[in-house]
């Protein structure tokens, strides 16, 4: 399956370990993968890419995800599925 045809995921959490098992989890499962270490990042590649849903963490380094989720709702209805060890860090 081309790049093209596979439904694009984008992933969008500050800590690297995390990234790397969903890339490779979703990846292997037919998924195209495309990655965000901040919020920023993770806004421009959701409006570069289109993804058909969005994997985002809460606690981010530049901005709260929930403000994320605000600024993704201004101008797209993609589903975004919210990652978070928020208060369970353990």
């Amino acid at each position: 399956m081309s790049e093209q045809n596979k439904p694009t995921i984008v992933v969008v959490d500050d800590e690297e370990p995390i990234r790397r098992f969903l890339r490779i989890a979703l990846d292997s499962h037919g998924y195209n993968v495309i990655e965000a270490a901040s919020a920023a990042e993770g806004i421009k590649q959701i409006v570069a890419y289109s993804p058909d849903a969005v994997l985002l963490d809460l606690g981010l380094p530049d901005t709260d995800g929930m403000s994320v989720i605000q600024k993704v709702r201004e101008w797209s209805s993609v589903p975004i599925i919210v990652l978070s060890a928020r208060g369970q860090e353990d």
